[in-house]
């Protein structure tokens, strides 16, 4: 983790091109939603029903994300909802301070275990435990080929202005440090600063400036009230892009049984 921060500076050397920029921005977005639908509203609360192919190919983007494999996040992740907030949540940041709840937690020895016995029905699943113990080689090779993206588009493509390390550095290492960054708000900005719209047994938040930089994912307050929910953003006003997309990928088929609170699924 420490390295890839120090590898952001990197782009001084290989400087920056549109075309890595656009590239950087889609590899963002993609997995961005691969953690909140795949990961997060599916793996982990099983807020939507969705077949294998689809499962696997939302929880394949989560791990591309860089932030773990799928048991070992979804176990972390029903563990914050257990102990919100108490001395046994990791990433409080009302236990542990702002900053070891966005980021210290990972060099905690407790980060690297995973409680096997809170994501039993995922070890029924292959697909996914291959996920997760190849998770290293996942990533080594999402590199790669980030790096052959842009080794390709310089030799077929010499006026893109770009390259492989600068594909490298801008399409998977930037944007993989920001969306890290993001998604580690959730943890700590939406546990400190925000609004409440609902009274619950933590002190979670609801963020706008992070519901945009993680696709819907700063309704965190509303999520805690509703935990089952497919749609964090429960007001009009409350843009959730991930359900937006889930929606979409229901009327394709792709998904069903998209879960809503009572008062949402009457209006």
């Amino acid at each position: 983790m420490v390295g890839a921060h120090l590898a952001c500076l990197a782009a001084l050397e290989t400087g920056v091109s549109a075309i890595a920029l656009k590239v950087a921005g889609i590899a963002y977005l993609l997995r961005a939603f691969g953690v909140t639908a795949g990961y997060h509203r599916l793996l982990a609360h099983a807020a939507f029903k969705a077949g294998r192919p689809t499962q696997f190919v939302l929880s394949l983007l989560g791990a591309l994300a860089t932030q773990g494999g799928p048991l070992w996040w979804v176990s972390h992740h029903r563990n914050h909802h257990r102990y919100t907030d108490s001395r046994q949540d990791l990433h409080s940041p009302r236990q542990r301070g702002f900053w070891y709840s966005h980021i210290g937690w990972m060099w905690d020895q407790a980060s690297f275990e995973t409680a096997a016995t809170n994501v039993k029905e995922l070890y029924r699943l292959p697909e996914i435990k291959a996920l997760q113990r190849y998770y290293p080689l996942l990533i080594l090779a999402q590199a790669l080929g980030f790096y052959g993206l842009g080794a390709l588009l310089a030799y077929h493509f010499p006026d893109s202005g770009t390259s492989g390390a600068q594909m490298l550095v801008w399409g998977f290492i930037i944007s993989t440090v920001c969306l890290w960054h993001a998604t580690f708000m959730v943890n700590s900005v939406c546990h400190v600063w925000g609004k409440r719209s609902y009274t619950t047994d933590d002190a979670s938040t609801n963020n706008p400036l992070v519901a945009f930089l993680t696709l819907g994912e700063g309704w965190h307050n509303n999520h805690h009230k509703f935990a089952y929910s497919a749609r964090h953003g429960l007001e009009w006003w409350q843009i959730d892009l991930t359900y937006l997309g889930l929606r979409c990928l229901e009327t394709v088929g792709l998904v069903a049984d998209l879960r809503l609170p009572r008062k949402v699924a009457a209006t």
